[in-house]
């Protein structure tokens, strides 16, 4: 275990009157802490302190001192635990980089739902489904100028001004404003290449009573999907081309479906524990858009997902999503397994 970079300053604190040896600074003795509950063994850490001027009494002493501290022994079995589980995170993240293509999400048909949840849903892995969209009535029917004609006058809440706040996603609420959904599809398409207007799924536009009968046009395997659980289970997504969902995980298994246009979505695996130094509640800091330290030690996979594809995102994993086109998109969380994963949330512990 390498030790971690040292303090400036001298390892002793201030002079004390008293006749005996010095103890470590605060800022020594956090060192030293922070190096023995990570592992670095006492010795290491006592010659490192000694290397910088403090006397092997000194040294020894303010150890001594610090593993008899009533918190160092629940601390170091915490962070023996937490060191266990890194162990497990490093193993994940090593075996998927022994496969044939790392980087590539894989596409199937036919998959049975049998073959789904032990493939695939248990094993956290996504699957990009091919043959599941084109067989709904959605597919080639749905379209902005569809959509428009047979719900133009229902009041939606759409995201206005988006590209004005760095924080866009994380403030859905404040940008949410209510107008018809034919006059946000005019203004999708005078928009060009934009990230500044998008109907989203915290929106939770499928939940209004008209916008229900577009359930009738979508068809769901009964061994995958419980489809007495729409309400709440079902997102709505519609934008220009250029709309951006930043990097972050969701704590419930998706199946999200792209019924018009083209989008493309960039998926890191939970267990790369990279990613983990940047969180803000269920939001990376990292961009993979960017020349980003961060994600180049993880496994990025690219998926440019046409229309009639359905992309399994496992709960947890990390996605950032671009529109490449004007794009209708829905989602599924009601699955007939379980999907309940609200407790995972790494990035809300402190």
């Amino acid at each position: 275990m390498r030790l971690l970079r040292r303090p400036e300053r001298s390892p002793r604190a201030p002079r004390r009157p008293a006749p005996r040896a010095r103890a470590l600074s605060p800022a020594w003795a956090s060192w030293a802490a922070d190096n023995l509950l990570r592992g670095v063994s006492r010795d290491e850490v006592e010659r490192a302190l000694r290397a910088r001027g403090a006397s092997a009494e000194e040294a020894s002493q303010g150890l001594g001192e610090l593993e008899r501290s009533t918190v160092y022994a629940p601390a170091r079995a915490l962070a023996r635990r937490g060191r266990q589980l890194e162990l497990v995170a490093k193993l994940l993240s090593e075996l998927q980089r022994t496969a044939t293509r790392p980087r590539e999400v894989p596409r199937r048909e036919g998959t049975t739902a049998e073959e789904f949840f032990d493939t695939w849903y248990a094993t956290g892995n996504p699957v990009i489904l091919t043959d599941v969209v084109p067989r709904w009535p959605a597919f080639g029917r749905w379209s902005p100028g569809y959509l428009r004609e047979r719900f133009g006058a229902v009041e939606v809440q759409a995201v206005v001004g988006r590209e004005g706040d760095p924080d866009y996603d994380q403030n859905t609420p404040k940008h949410s404003v209510a107008m018809t959904l034919g006059a946000f599809i005019d203004r999708v398409e005078r928009a060009g290449v934009s990230n500044d207007l998008y109907l989203v799924a915290n929106n939770h536009n499928l939940e209004r009573e008209p916008l229900k009968a577009l359930y009738a046009d979508v068809s769901l395997d009964p061994g995958l999907f419980d489809a007495a659980r729409f309400d709440g289970c079902a997102a709505l997504w519609l934008g220009p081309e250029g709309t951006v969902t930043p990097l972050h995980h969701d704590t419930a298994n998706i199946l999200f479906c792209q019924v018009y246009g083209a989008k493309r979505v960039r998926l890191v695996a939970p267990w790369e524990a990279p990613l983990l130094g940047c969180t803000r509640g269920v939001y990376s800091g990292a961009d993979p858009e960017r020349e980003d330290p961060l994600l180049a030690r993880c496994v990025v996979r690219d998926v440019h997902l046409a229309a009639g594809e359905a992309l399994f995102i496992p709960a947890g994993w990390w996605h950032h999503v671009r529109a490449l086109s004007v794009s209708i998109s829905v989602g599924f969380t009601n699955f007939v397994r379980d999907n309940r994963f609200n407790w995972f949330r790494p990035g809300e512990i402190r």
